[in-house]
């Protein structure tokens, strides 16, 4: 029985020591290191037996104190991973200086619409003031930072062959060539708000919170789904509602346009006097925009509203709304004029 205790303590010993955590930690030198030279990094680990490193540039080392020289400039995450334990590790982001100044964007492709961060690197062990000014083109939209920082955020309006960025920076007394960067910008696949007016199809993808260019459209495809979609009767809930008969659940206004959200349990129509929302029982009128003036169409799978005016194709977010009185505000997205119908086609082309 004794013998029995003393084989189990030892054994609950020796899990207690394989699952204790490991202080994982390491240093590297020079702190400032340049494109091509030996960067040697030391294990600051307290205990450990098995070492793998990730050295951000798809090399890796099992070595307990090993070096490593980076060929490229930028950014680089190094990992440490002590015993093959995922929550024993340690990792820093390392910038590799180039030998002169230089800047880096955080993606090796850009496409339209989309953020991209641009980043300068100098070398400059001895600290001296630094100043940067960024020189973007007109396709090129500043979302973050200024052009003054070290680092900018940015998209690009519209895809294109080849679209610049430039840098200029100042190291204490001294002011290098302007640098410049070329890069083709390619172009984002996403769905589309496709509308007919008196004359043309034109399509605009949407691309996150981003207004892309309206383009004419001669795919087949959005073709069939303007041809599919009405908004001048619904089936909903085995009946078919037609906006002239519409009535009896709004006796003082004439509809001309209808949709639905099911899931919120709205409609959305459009009158002489313009857009309206209300509740599937008629409660809750509410106008949205007095110079609505006819097509437009509930997406909602992306809880987004869209609507023609005088102006062109607005939009709004369906979202914090009480009694139907959003508090988001309407967008203008585009300046086609007499839509005559309105659809989102999903597909990402």
């Amino acid at each position: 029985m004794n013998k029995k205790i003393i084989l189990l303590c030892t054994a609950c010993a020796l899990m207690a020591m394989s699952c204790k955590r490991v202080s994982v930690d390491f240093t590297y030198s020079p702190t400032q290191p340049r494109a091509g030279q030996v960067v040697s990094f030391t294990n600051k680990s307290s205990a450990g037996e098995k070492w793998a490193w990730n050295f951000g540039d798809n090399s890796t080392s099992v070595s307990k104190n090993p070096n490593k020289v980076y060929k490229k400039p930028g950014e680089y995450l190094v990992t440490l991973m002590v015993d093959s334990a995922k929550y024993n590790t340690a990792s820093y982001t390392i910038t590799v200086y180039d030998t002169v100044p230089t800047f880096v964007a955080s993606s090796e492709s850009i496409f339209h619409c989309q953020d991209v961060t641009f980043t300068a690197n100098i070398y400059n062990p001895f600290n001296y003031p630094l100043s940067y000014q960024w020189h973007i083109s007109d396709n090129c939209v500043l979302t973050s930072g200024h052009l003054t920082n070290r680092s900018i955020t940015v998209y690009f309006k519209s895809p294109t062959a080849k679209d610049s960025v430039q840098l200029t920076i100042q190291q204490g007394d001294n002011e290098y060539p302007v640098i410049t960067r070329y890069y083709p910008i390619y172009e984002t696949l996403a769905p589309a708000i496709v509308m007919n007016d008196q004359k043309d199809t034109w399509r605009q993808r949407i691309i996150h919170d981003r207004l892309d260019t309206v383009r004419r459209s001669q795919e087949e495809e959005d073709i069939l789904y303007l041809s599919a979609t009405t908004d001048t009767m619904v089936h909903f809930n085995g009946r078919d509602f037609y906006a002239s008969k519409m009535q009896d659940i709004f006796p003082t206004q004439p509809i001309h346009r209808l949709q639905i959200d099911a899931m919120a349990q709205k409609w959305y129509i459009t009158t002489d006097e313009g857009l309206f929302v209300a509740n599937f029982n008629g409660q809750y009128l509410t106008q949205i925009d007095a110079n609505a003036i006819g097509a437009l169409y509930v997406d909602a799978p992306r809880n987004m509203l869209y609507w023609a005016t005088p102006e062109g194709l607005k939009a709004m977010a369906l979202i914090k709304s009480k009694n139907n009185l959003f508090s988001t505000t309407p967008i203008l997205y585009n300046s086609i004029r007499d839509i005559d119908r309105i659809v989102v086609n999903p597909n990402h082309r």
